[in-house]
């Protein structure tokens, strides 16, 4: 009696009352029990009797003599399902329950929960599943088409979304979901780990080379969080994808993808035309810039070629009538030779101490006045440009020779000065279109004024192990080439260096310098060939001195630059 006290159903009274509890103590035990169903491929290998029964058919022969387990699935399941136990063969999908819908002998469909596993039939791999029934069918009744409208709510939405329970196994996921990621529909039935998500993933390539299982727990340890955790990701289709993970009062996750694509094209775009447009401004600021140097500097050309000419008459009658009086003083004294021996010895000193001074006046006025006249064709060649011929130059070969050039010429000079030359020649800079016979005085004119700046600093350091060096570098950058002349001299100051390309501005002391070299220079490679010319210096350290120019420009004198 005690066995009946928990029941809610009275006592069997008689033999056969407790005959008729005795049946549906087995029914209620049957329908709890799994059925097991084994097959591969066409073949059904194996049918329990319970759910032979579950199924509605009165014998295991009858579910056996089917032509295959696909009979039991419902159409629209089927390629869901044959995917599914190709995977089980081939071992990929773990021991998770989860919801199924089966065929019954008389055509109704009934709910399951299965766990499913591949096992070893008779020496071959075989699918084996355990169903187990939800819930009585009475009360599973409207179960189905719950559900089904859930499905339909969750598929209409247009973001993926993915459901997972808190152990991290699929609770369900929409069909945008699957598009998204490019995964087969149906492919992670509820049940699946998440970590199977992730693995597949990677082994299509998702995560590059990383590894596996350190990347797979990485990942799932995201999906625990305790707020609302926000990532982009760029799946291999290409997508954009924000991805919101939020947890669940039950414990569990929902992670919503939306398709950011076209916004990060944009905002790519936009922040490209950006770019671009600064990158253009400052293009225009720098050419701003240059053009107002370049108008000044060819002011101040036509301003020196105005002076010039103005000059150079004055200056011609100066120095040929230096050079007429010297010659009619030589003849006077000639005519003058045959008196001295009628002046006394002081008158004669006195002649001669007068014919000495007039000489050497005369002397220095020709000298000055050939300087002056150097100054003049200087200010003339300055605005007038180079004159040379455009033409295709090796450009290691033109440095070399110049800068040979310009050694040799200084140390005539200065026999006591010697350098260290050391140089860095680019053989891929090959040939350049130029005007030799410009390019050449541009480099000879550094060249020179970087042994000026060394040997000044040798000569008022007085540390005996300062080594006079100069560092010449070529180098090709696209369209581009560069010649470097780097010093350990001197160097300049920055207020130096922004007076550094004005006309007659020099440092040297007056008579070593006219101040036109490097303006002329700068005329030759900014204005003529079209390139830059940058400086930088530290003062008791170094100077740097880069030239950059391009490889072709159409070719144009600097008189025919001004006039433009």
């Amino acid at each position: 009696m005690d066995d009946f006290t928990n029941l809610r159903v009275s006592p069997p009274q008689s033999v056969q009352e407790a005959l008729d509890l005795g049946h549906v103590y087995h029914d209620q035990l049957v329908a709890a029990m799994p059925g097991l169903l084994v097959h591969r491929g066409d073949t059904i290998l194996h049918c329990s009797a319970t759910l032979a029964r579950l199924l509605g058919y009165e014998t295991t022969e009858s579910v056996q003599a089917l032509p295959s387990a696909m009979a039991l699935v419902p159409e629209d399941d089927q390629h869901t399902e044959k995917d599914v136990y190709a995977r089980c063969l081939k071992g990929l999908i773990r021991s998770q329950v989860r919801r199924i819908k089966r065929h019954r002998a008389d055509g109704s469909i009934q709910w399951f929960d299965q766990l499913m596993e591949s096992v070893d039939w008779g020496g071959q791999p075989a699918v084996m599943e355990m169903l187990t029934l939800m819930r009585p069918l009475a009360a599973n009744a409207e179960l189905p088409h719950q559900e089904q409208l859930l499905q339909a709510a969750i598929d209409a939405m247009p973001n993926g979304v993915l459901m997972l329970d808190s152990d991290l196994n699929v609770e369900g996921a929409n069909s945008e979901f699957y598009r998204l990621w490019d995964y087969p529909v149906g492919m992670f039935p509820p049940g699946t780990a998440v970590g199977l998500i992730l693995t597949y993933n990677h082994s299509r390539g998702d995560y590059g080379d990383v590894p596996c299982e350190e990347t797979v727990a990485a990942l799932c340890n995201r999906f625990r969080v305790k707020g609302i955790y926000n990532s982009e990701r760029r799946v291999p289709n290409g997508r954009t994808l924000d991805i919101r993970n939020a947890p669940r009062a039950d414990g569990g996750y929902v992670i919503t993808h939306h398709d950011i694509t076209d916004r990060k094209r944009i905002e790519d775009e936009l922040r490209q035309a950006k770019e671009r447009a600064e990158a253009i401004l400052k293009e225009l600021r720098e050419t701003q810039r240059q053009l107002i140097v370049q108008e000044k500097m060819a002011a101040l050309g036509q301003l020196t070629a105005g002076i010039a000419h103005e000059l150079k008459n004055p200056l011609n009658f100066v120095n040929n009538f230096a050079e007429l009086s010297g010659e009619l003083l030589d003849e006077l004294l000639e005519l003058l030779e045959p008196l001295n021996d009628h002046l006394d010895d002081a008158t004669r000193v006195d002649v001669n101490d007068l014919a000495g001074s007039l000489q050497g006046n005369l002397r220095k006025i020709a000298d000055h006045g050939r300087r002056a006249d150097n100054i003049v064709k200087s200010m003339l060649a300055h605005s007038r440009g180079g004159g040379g011929e455009w033409q295709t130059t090796d450009l290691n070969g033109l440095v070399e020779e110049a800068l040979t050039l310009s050694y040799h010429a200084f140390r005539a000079q200065d026999r006591s000065f010697n350098a260290t030359l050391e140089r860095r020649l680019d053989a891929a800079v090959g040939e350049v279109k130029l005007v030799p016979q410009d390019i050449s005085r541009v480099l000879v004119n550094l060249f020179t004024n970087s042994f000026y700046a060394v040997r000044k600093r040798q000569l008022i350091c007085g540390d005996s192990t300062y080594k006079p060096t100069l560092m010449i570098t070529t180098e090709t950058r696209e369209s581009y080439v560069s010649v470097r002349i780097r010093d350990n001299g001197i160097g300049m100051s920055p207020a130096v260096i922004e007076k550094l390309f004005t006309p007659f501005f020099t440092t040297k002391p007056t008579g070593e310098g006219t101040g036109l070299g490097l303006s002329l220079s700068y005329d030759i490679v900014v204005h003529q060939h079209r390139g830059r010319f940058d400086v930088s210096s530290i003062e008791n350290e170094h100077a740097e001195f880069t030239i950059t120019l391009p490889r072709s420009v159409t070719a144009m004198s600097l008189g025919e630059r001004r006039k433009t």
